[in-house]
């Protein structure tokens, strides 16, 4: 064990054998990683998929924890998927309990919160925190660290910006300071991004990197022709597309046969995909068809291979694709399937990038419809009414102040809120909107149609209108029964499918359309 190491676990005296005695030592991340959150500062760490990040922030959180004896929900990480949240949790659960650090998670699916039994480290949503700080804002006094993980998901999203400026609110309410942490395995400007969550921070880089052994391949066929020449047994195949996962799936079963492919991405519920995780993570052999949502840091085990069905998005789509592979080596083995000839060519260039490590620079700029869903959560939590200086001092980073009084005179004009008094207050209209659970959210609703396997009674997952009567779904065909109360109850077919229907996501948040009409872009 080298000094730095020898100096590590001394400084982690109630916190290295549980989070690092199985292994006997820490990993370059956590080595770089851990002093910077032992002397307070605020961080943010870039490092590959499955580098140790999570244990490089947790473990010395924990330290301060009792060094610093922290009370209540201390400890406050943010993830930007219930998936990764549910995974965190299962990961960090029995190391917290030996530690005596109690833990919880609040999601959609796990709404129950008890303001009088908080736990010290609490994973939730930016929805979900929202949600908490409109109804339970005391319980939040504590806080001394929040952790934003995968930050790069959400960066320059209305998810993103109402995450800012929850951030903002945060600091109104907590009795003293709190650090931040900012987690991404791929990030193009570390000092734009950082800046935009963090005050006074360092960057923390991994300069470790994996060779990249890239191959083309122009059909599945030739895919699994090298899958069997190279034995490769358990292979994670991206699409951008939840149809395209549909398609390809099912074109996999046709050459390996059923009972080695499965299906993950966002339609699908949550007991399809944490059984496919489990079948890649236990299987022997395997094939997993997926879309980004396994871009992140779920566990699916090792992966032998990835292979690129569809060119990437970006440079830093493909790093994070290549990044669930080979975990235990040193080189990435990427197939990359290509139709015609310039999808080569684009896959040649971005190989090339990724390798020099030229990522994309998107400009930055601000989602106004934050600011109307902000505005909303805040004088639904307040109800005694909120001066429009607060309002002019949380939101100032997403529009200015003649902006803002657009917005609010907008607003009043459409009965959501009035001025009285020198203060604004949310209107019957708006408090009974609150009461439902809608201004916490800016998503935009996908109006998705469950799916009920009419043998079995299970749900499948979800599709978006409007939907033939035979469709796609899970790598299967499916014939459509019945349709009531946005349930599609459907029947197992066994015949060739085309195509399925997902309806795509909108760019602007869910509260764009209530923007005066010279500030919606």
């Amino acid at each position: 064990m080298t000094t730095e190491q020898i100096e590590i676990r001394r400084k982690l005296k109630r916190t290295w054998l549980t989070f690092f005695g199985r292994y006997g030592k820490n990993l370059p991340i956590q080595l770089m990683t851990i002093p910077h959150i032992l002397n307070s500062e605020n961080v943010l760490i870039i490092s590959p998929t499955a580098s140790g990040k999570t244990e490089a922030v947790v473990a010395p959180l924990c330290e301060r924890f009792f060094n610093e004896d922290w009370r209540n929900i201390s400890i406050l990480y943010i993830s930007p998927t219930r998936a990764l949240i549910n995974d965190l949790y299962f990961r960090l659960k029995d190391q917290l309990q030996e530690l005596g650090i109690s833990i919880s998670i609040k999601t959609g699916d796990r709404p129950k919160f008890d303001p009088n039994k908080v736990p010290n480290f609490l994973i939730t949503t930016p929805e979900s925190l929202d949600s908490l700080l409109c109804r339970h804002a005391k319980s939040f006094k504590n806080i001394r660290a929040v952790v934003l993980d995968e930050i790069h998901l959400i960066d320059n999203t209305y998810r993103g910006d109402q995450l800012r400026v929850l951030l903002k609110r945060l600091e109104e309410i907590s009795d003293s300071a709190f650090n931040k942490y900012c987690l991404s395995a791929t990030v193009s400007e570390p000092e734009k991004i950082g800046g935009r969550y963090l005050k006074d921070f360092k960057v923390i880089l991994s300069h470790s990197k994996r060779e990249i052994k890239y191959t083309y391949a122009n059909s599945l066929t030739e895919v699994f022709k090298i899958v069997k020449e190279e034995h490769l047994k358990k292979i994670l195949i991206f699409c951008n597309k939840r149809a395209s996962v549909e398609i390809i799936s099912k074109e996999c079963k046709s050459i390996v046969g059923d009972n080695f492919v499965v299906v993950h991405h966002g339609s699908l519920s949550r007991s399809v995909r944490v059984e496919a995780e489990n079948f890649m993570k236990e299987s022997h052999y395997g094939v997993c068809v997926a879309t980004m949502t396994l871009e992140i840091g779920i566990d699916i085990g090792d992966i032998d291979a990835i292979i690129l069905a569809e060119v990437p998005l970006s440079v830093i789509s493909l790093l994070q694709r290549i990044g669930r592979g080979n975990r235990r080596s040193d080189i990435s083995r990427v197939i990359a399937i290509y139709q015609l000839d310039n999808e080569k060519l684009i896959l040649k260039k971005m190989f090339e990038a990724a390798i020099a490590g030229q990522l994309e620079f998107t400009d930055y700029e601000p989602d106004m419809s934050v600011a109307i869903q902000q505005i909303f959560s805040i004088l639904y939590a307040n109800p005694q009414g909120v001066e429009e200086n607060y309002l002019e001092k949380i939101l100032i980073e997403l529009c200015n102040i003649e902006e803002l009084r657009d917005i609010l005179r907008t607003l009043a004009d459409k009965e959501w809120l009035e001025k009285r008094y020198g203060k604004w207050y949310a209107t019957e209209k708006l408090m009974n909107f609150g009461e439902s659970g809608n201004v916490h959210s800016n998503i935009p609703s996908n109006e998705a149609l469950i799916v009920i396997n009419i043998d079995s009674k299970e749900e499948i997952g979800k599709v978006y209108p409007p939907l033939d009567d035979i469709f796609l779904l899970n790598g299967k065909a499916w014939k459509i029964i019945s349709n009531i109360n946005n349930k599609v109850y459907a029947k197992p077919l066994h015949a060739k499918v085309s195509k399925t229907a997902f309806k795509s996501y909108r760019s602007q948040g869910a509260f764009y359309y209530l923007l005066p009409k010279h500030l919606q872009k």
